[in-house]
Order: structure tokens, then sequence, then C-alpha cells
């Protein structure tokens, strides 16, 4: 497992990432949000990067959503 820190809105966000490598999947969470996903090695494309940023909608404002998501795409394409 993976843990990622950013910055968000003057605060410290701590973003956990397990990758299971034998199923292929990913387990994405913010545990200050009460947030979390899990998705597949086949999900990637801007299709899975809008499902993040519609789900982190609810609990961010749109402009942070959109911020938070691109870095969570990032970190787990980079595993």
């Amino acid at each position: 497992m993976k843990i990622r820190k950013t910055i968000l809105s003057d605060a410290e966000l701590n973003i956990f990432i397990y990758e299971n490598k034998k199923d292929e999947y990913f387990v994405v969470a913010v545990p200050t949000l009460e947030w979390s996903t899990k998705f597949t090695y086949d999900d990637f494309g801007e299709e899975l990067l809008n499902q993040i940023i519609h789900s982190l909608s609810s609990k961010l404002d749109e402009q942070e959503a959109i911020t938070l998501g691109h870095r969570i795409n990032q970190w787990t394409r980079e595993m």
C-alpha cells in the first residue's frame, strides 16, 4: 500500500492506494473525506477519471474534485 500526501483547501490529506497485482485492481481511500473507490486495470482512461471526479464531487467542490481526481489517476498509473 502506498500513502500519498496532498494539500487541498489548505489541509493535508492522506491518500491510501492499494494495488492487488494478482487480481489486477486498485482500492483508493481518503479517510478524512470518508471516500473510497475500487477499479480494475482495465478501467483506465477518460471514463474512469470522470467517475472518480463525479464521486469526489459529493465530498468536495468541483475544482477540488477535479484536482484530486487527476492526482489519483496519475498516482495509480505510475504504480
